[in-house]
C-alpha cells in the first residue's frame, strides 16, 4: 500500500479522494437495496456490513496498516461502517459517517446494529438533517453540525424534497472539502445540532453575547483532514457545494 491512505467507501465521492492519491474500495451494495423499499436496505445492512468486513480483513492480513483505513458512508451506509467491527478480532480506526440514517434505526435498542462510540477509535459524524432523514444523536466523537444540521439553507421545496436534498448534501460538503482542503468556521454547540434561519449559517442570537461569540470562532476541517484526537460537536458554517447532483 506504500504511504497512501486506504478508504473504503460506499458513497459517489469516490473521485474526490482518488484526486488526492488515496487508494479507494468502493461497496456496491445496489442489488440489495431495492428502492423504493427502504425496509428491504434496512434488512440487508447486517450481511453488507459481514461481507465488507471480509474485505477489511483481507487488506489487513495483507499487510494495509489500520490507522490508514477509513470506512466512509452515507445514511444506512454509515450504520453500515459501524456494523463492520462487529465481525473483526480489532476494531476499525476511523469511520467518517455522513449524516446517518434516522428511520427505523432509533428502534434498534442494540448499538451492534448502527454507528456507535466503540465502533471504532475515531468517529467523526456530519450532521445535515439530524432529527428527519437524519440521526439526532451524537454517535461520533467529533460531530458537526453543519449550518445547523437540521435543514440546509440551500435546499427548497416542499418539506419532504427540502429533507432528503440536505440529507445528501453531507456527501457534497464532504467531497468538496476534501478536494479543497478546507477549512471551516465554527463554534461549539454542546446542546447538539439547532435550527438556523436566515442568512446566518451559525446558532447566533439574542441572548448570546457577540463578543463571547467571537471568541469561541475557530477554523475546523472536516473528514480525513480532521486531526484524530479532536472532540465534541461543533456547528460549523459550509457555503453552498458547487455541482452537486442533489440540488437543483
Amino acid at each position: 500500500m506504500g504511504r497512501r491512505l486506504t478508504c473504503i467507501c460506499n458513497f459517489c465521492g469516490m473521485v474526490t479522494y482518488l484526486s488526492r492519491e488515496f487508494n479507494v474500495i468502493t461497496v456496491d451494495w445496489r442489488p440489495l437495496t431495492r428502492y423504493p423499499c427502504y425496509l428491504h436496505s434496512l434488512i440487508n445492512t447486517r450481511l453488507t456490513a459481514q461481507c465488507t468486513a471480509q474485505v477489511y480483513s483481507f487488506l489487513t492480513h495483507y499487510g494495509a496498516e489500520r490507522e490508514k483505513i477509513t470506512c466512509v458512508g452515507h445514511s444506512l451506509g454509515a450504520h453500515i461502517c459501524g456494523m463492520i467491527s462487529n465481525h473483526l478480532t480489532m476494531k476499525q480506526y476511523r469511520i467518517i459517517g455522513l449524516d446517518p440514517a434516522r428511520p427505523l434505526i432509533e428502534r434498534k435498542k442494540s448499538n451492534r446494529f448502527r454507528l456507535s462510540h466503540d465502533d471504532a477509535s475515531v468517529i467523526q459524524v456530519l450532521h445535515t438533517n439530524a432529527g428527519y432523514l437524519g440521526q439526532e444523536d451524537n454517535t461520533g466523537h467529533l460531530n458537526y453540525c453543519v449550518n445547523g444540521g437540521r435543514v440546509q439553507p440551500y435546499c427548497k421545496g416542499n418539506p419532504i424534497r427540502r429533507s432528503r436534498c440536505s440529507h445528501f448534501l453531507s456527501i457534497c460538503y464532504l467531497a468538496s472539502a476534501t478536494m479543497k482542503h478546507s477549512k471551516f468556521m465554527g463554534v461549539p454547540c454542546p446542546n447538539g445540532c439547532v435550527n438556523v434561519s436566515g442568512p446566518r449559517r451559525l446558532p447566533v442570537n439574542g441572548k448570546v453575547n457577540p463578543f463571547e461569540f467571537v471568541s469561541l470562532l475557530r477554523e475546523y476541517k472536516i473528514g480525513n483532514d480532521a486531526p484524530d484526537e479532536a472532540r465534541g460537536c461543533i456547528c460549523i458554517d459550509v457555503p453552498f457545494a458547487k455541482h452537486c447532483p442533489f440540488v437543483d
